[in-house]
């Protein structure tokens, strides 16, 4: 297992009994994310010590994974991407420089490893649509074939 680059998906908690909001992890919590309504929350990738995604970038999970592959689709093909994120005024950029990509999100930068940003992207994709059920089996089949095509 990679533990360079690690994604991990959260649902937003917001209870009606006035206590905080908060994100509830569904690699950490998956049975207390499963009972949580919506799909508004965050993805973190974590690059080393890097949080690669601020976390308040709170916005609909699904559409956050779909950005992130669409992001590496573009990254794969051209070298760039830049895609917004799904309901916020963010985006995520990915350029290639050598051996080194820029990963940006929102407004924070860094330089990761090419191969450890689709790894990891790839691998988190996975397990959330692994975790979001059978609504979501075309976007599941979407990280196959990606998964497939980084590794010809």
């Amino acid at each position: 297992m990679n533990t360079a680059l690690i994604a991990e998906s959260f649902i937003l908690n917001a209870p009606t009994d006035g206590t905080p909001e908060h994100l509830v992890s569904i690699q950490r919590e998956p049975e207390r994310a499963a009972l949580l309504p919506g799909t508004l929350g965050s993805v973190q990738l974590r690059y080393h010590s890097l949080q690669l995604i601020p976390v308040d970038l709170v916005d609909d999970v699904p559409g956050i994974w779909r950005a992130l592959l669409e992001a590496l689709e573009s990254f794969l093909a051209t070298g760039e991407a830049e895609v917004p994120f799904p309901n916020l005024e963010a985006g995520i950029v990915i350029t290639g420089h050598g051996p080194w990509t820029k990963f940006t999100a929102g407004s924070v930068r860094h330089l990761v490893e090419p191969d450890l940003l689709i790894d990891g992207i790839l691998a988190g994709a996975a397990e959330y649509y692994s975790f979001a059920g059978s609504e979501h089996a075309a976007d599941a089949a979407r990280v196959a074939a990606l998964r497939a095509g980084t590794r010809a």
